[in-house]
C-alpha cells in the first residue's frame, strides 16, 4: 500500500469520525452516566462492528448488497428499529427529583452491556455500512497481498474509532458534574432519546 493511499484512507475515516452521528450521541450518554473507564467497553464495541463490517466488505460485502434488491433496505429497517428502540427507551426515562450522586450513576450498566449496545449501533450504522461497502474496497491494491493492506487499514481505523469513541465520551464525562441532579440527566436523555428517533426517521425515508 502507497504512502498517498493510506493518507487518504486517513483522511476518509477522520472524517467519518468526526462527523456527529448515531455513535458519538452513544458515546456521550454512556460518558455521562457510566465515565470514561466504563465507556472503554463501548469503543470496544464500536471497534468490533467496524472491524467485522471491514472483514465483510473484504469478502464481497459490497457486490453481494449491489446485487441483492432488498440487501441495504433491510439493513437501513433493522438499523432504524434498533434506534427506535433505543430512542424510547430514553425518552421513557423519569427523573426521581433528588439529586443523583455520579458514582451511582457508574456502578449501573455492565461493560457487556455497553459493549453490545455499541456493537449493535455500529454494526447497522448506515454511514459505516456505506463506507464499507462502497468506499473502503477502493483503498485496496487487487494486484498486491491483501492481508498485509488489510491489517494496515484495520489498525488504522481500529485506533482512530476508538480515540474518537473515548474522546466524546471523555468530553461528555467532563460535563457531568454540571449534570448530576437528576432533573438534568433525565432532560439529556430525553434529547439523546429525540435525537436516536430523529435518525431512526432520516434513516428509514432516505433512498438506498
Amino acid at each position: 500500500m502507497s504512502f498517498d493511499t493510506w493518507l487518504l484512507y486517513l483522511f476518509a475515516i477522520l472524517l467519518i469520525a468526526v462527523s456527529p452521528g448515531t455513535m458519538a450521541v452513544l458515546s456521550m450518554g454512556h460518558g455521562i452516566h457510566y465515565g470514561k473507564s466504563r465507556s472503554i467497553a463501548t469503543a470496544f464495541g464500536s471497534v468490533t462492528s467496524a472491524l467485522i463490517l471491514m472483514m465483510a466488505s473484504a469478502a464481497g460485502l459490497g457486490a453481494l448488497l449491489s446485487a441483492t434488491e432488498y440487501g441495504f433496505t433491510i439493513l437501513k429497517w433493522c438499523g432504524a428499529a434498533y434506534l427506535l428502540f433505543l430512542g424510547v427507551k430514553l425518552l421513557l426515562t423519569k427523573g426521581d427529583g433528588k439529586d443523583l450522586e455520579l458514582k451511582n450513576i457508574e456502578g449501573k450498566g455492565t461493560p457487556k452491556q455497553l459493549f453490545k449496545q455499541a456493537f449493535f449501533v455500529g454494526i447497522s450504522n448506515p454511514k459505516d455500512l456505506l463506507f464499507f461497502a462502497a468506499l473502503f474496497p477502493q483503498f485496496i491494491d487487487i494486484g498486491a497481498p491483501q492481508g498485509p493492506q488489510l491489517a494496515i487499514l484495520a489498525t488504522t481505523w481500529a485506533v482512530v474509532d476508538f480515540s474518537f469513541v473515548m474522546i466524546y465520551a471523555s468530553m461528555a464525562n467532563v460535563l457531568a458534574p454540571t449534570l448530576k441532579s437528576s432533573n438534568k440527566l433525565h432532560w439529556f436523555d430525553r434529547t439523546s432519546g429525540g435525537v436516536f428517533v430523529a435518525l431512526a426517521a432520516i434513516l428509514v425515508s432516505r433512498e438506498n
